[in-house]
């Protein structure tokens, strides 16, 4: 069966659609996170030392930005796994409240576009999402764009 519309345009991929939702719940423990900043190479004792992060305001020790964006982020093409091979393109984070060692999280993410681009063989997919603590407190905002590669039998 052809992707093609009358416009001579692809129609976009087969079940997402503008308005899907999706997410995924995450826990953010004391050893995930000391283990995620030592892997990034992210010394900050915000994120290793609990004496340090206990005589800061938090009071202890907290997720660094860059576990909190990679989390969040990953959501997104593991959505996508299953209608073929796609590609991040750019994302723009913005962080607004830090996630605390014990916290839980969850990634609540929205298509708001999808784009053919016959250059590039596929659609860009446009999502935004939040990453919203067990709390309520939106911690993070994003925009992502994945490229959606065309089925291969319709390249």
């Amino acid at each position: 069966m052809s992707a093609a519309t009358e416009e001579g345009r692809r129609a976009g991929p087969a079940g997402l659609n503008v308005g899907d939702r999706f997410c995924k719940h995450f826990t953010f423990s004391r050893d995930s996170i000391r283990r995620f900043a030592a892997l990034a190479g992210d010394t900050n004792p915000l994120h290793h030392d609990e004496a340090a992060a206990g005589a800061a305001p938090l009071g202890t020790i907290i997720a660094s930005g860059t576990q909190s964006m990679s989390m969040m982020l990953a959501v997104v093409p593991d959505y996508f796994r299953d209608r073929g091979l796609n590609l991040g393109l750019e994302a723009s984070v913005r962080m607004l409240r830090p996630i605390r060692a014990g916290d839980g999280a969850h990634a609540e993410w929205e298509i708001v576009d999808i784009a053919d681009v016959p250059k590039l063989k596929g659609w860009i997919v446009t999502t935004r999402g939040r990453l919203v603590r067990d709390d309520g407190v939106v911690a993070l905002t994003a925009t992502s764009r994945t490229l959606l590669y065309w089925p291969r039998e319709n390249a």
